[in-house]
């Protein structure tokens, strides 16, 4: 949230976005962002350093005499681990956009949907975010669902309510 915020949308859309914002801490999210992290970045330097004495790995890369921690360090972030990140940063992308479709959920369950749906909206154009981008890409890419699924999201769930 940025103060520019308070310029784009209306008070009681304000309200909803502080309400998704608040369904994130109430829903656990930043807590187990933080572990997930954590365990991330644990294990990636739990398994740099079982590579960390392979010469065979710096001399294939012309390191023969000495390996340089800096470089060893690249060297397995750029070749060993980034096949595995990929598969990591899908699964958290994965984990990130359901938990904004649960904060969208706490917001709508405060009975601010509407305030909601309009305040994403506004923001979205504001910031000249992509209306409907093609769903594969997004699924990998973006932390966040695009508009179009979460406001269909928000409206399944007033349906329901009704």
């Amino acid at each position: 949230l940025f103060d520019t915020l308070l310029t784009q949308v209306k008070e009681d859309e304000v309200l909803a976005i502080l309400g998704h914002e608040l369904g994130h801490w109430k829903l656990g999210h930043t807590l187990s962002n933080f572990w997930v992290t954590q365990i991330y970045f644990g294990a990636a330097f739990y398994f740099f350093s079982l590579t960390f004495g392979a010469s065979d790995l710096y001399a294939a890369f012309g390191f023969t005499q000495f390996t340089p921690t800096l470089v060893a360090l690249l060297l397995f972030f750029q070749t060993l681990w980034a096949p595995v990140d990929k598969i990591l940063s899908f699964l958290l992308t994965i984990f990130s956009r359901y938990n904004e479709f649960a904060a969208d959920r706490f917001s709508v369950d405060l009975g601010m949907s509407q305030m909601l749906q309009s305040g994403l909206c506004k923001i979205h154009l504001e910031n000249l975010g992509a209306m409907c981008p093609d769903p594969w890409y997004s699924m990998y890419h973006y932390s966040h669902p695009p508009l179009v699924e979460r406001l269909a999201a928000m409206m399944a769930l007033d349906q329901k309510r009704k």
